[in-house]
C-alpha cells in the first residue's frame, strides 16, 4: 500500500515532581475510589544574561482504585513522588455550562520518594522492604550517593536548546 504510513501507538507518561496541594479523593456509587493529583514540575534555564530560572508547571492527575487509595495514604502536598501512566484527555461542562477539554494523566503506578509512616521506603526498587540501618548492611560504594555528598547546585552546568552544539 503506497501511502500508508504505519508507527507504534505510544501514549506513556513517567513524570516526577513535589505534590502542589494534599490529594483529593472521591467515591463513586459502586464505591470505587478517585483520587486527583496535582503535582508542580520544574523546569530550569537561562535567561538572557545568563541566569539559571526555574519555572513551574502544574499537572493534573487522576488515579482510581488501589492506585488511588496507595496516593491518599502515602502522597501528602510537599511530597516528592514519581508518578506512571497515560495521557488522556476528557471534556466536561463548567459551572457556567461551557464546555471545557481538560488532558490529564491517567495514574497506573505512583512510587512517593519518601519513606512512608510506618518506615518502609517506597521507592519502586526496594519492593516496599524495610531499608533501616538494622535491616542489612549498607555497600561501602553507596556513601558517595547521599545528597550531602553532591556539591552545591551552583556547580552544575544544565544544557538548554541555546548550548546544544547543532
Amino acid at each position: 500500500m503506497s501511502g500508508y504510513l504505519r508507527f507504534p501507538n505510544i501514549n506513556n507518561v513517567t513524570i516526577s515532581g513535589r505534590l502542589a496541594r494534599e490529594v483529593d479523593a472521591k467515591h463513586t456509587g459502586n464505591n470505587q475510589t478517585i483520587a486527583r493529583i496535582c503535582i508542580a514540575v520544574s523546569h530550569y534555564y537561562r535567561d538572557e544574561t545568563g541566569e539559571f530560572k526555574e519555572q513551574a508547571s502544574f499537572v493534573d492527575c487522576v488515579a482510581f482504585g488501589e492506585t488511588a487509595k496507595k496516593c491518599l495514604k502515602d502522597l501528602k502536598k510537599g511530597s516528592p513522588v514519581i508518578l506512571e501512566g497515560y495521557l488522556k484527555t476528557r471534556s466536561y461542562e463548567d459551572a457556567n455550562q461551557q464546555k471545557r477539554k481538560m488532558t490529564e494523566i491517567v495514574v497506573n503506578k505512583a512510587y512517593p520518594l519518601e519513606k512512608s509512616q510506618d518506615g518502609y521506603d517506597n521507592y519502586p526498587a526496594n519492593q516496599g522492604y524495610p531499608t533501616n540501618q538494622n535491616s542489612a548492611p549498607r555497600p561501602s560504594n553507596q556513601a558517595n550517593f547521599e545528597p550531602e555528598n553532591f556539591p552545591a547546585g551552583d556547580q552544575y552546568d544544565i544544557q538548554t536548546s541555546d548550548d546544544v552544539p547543532f
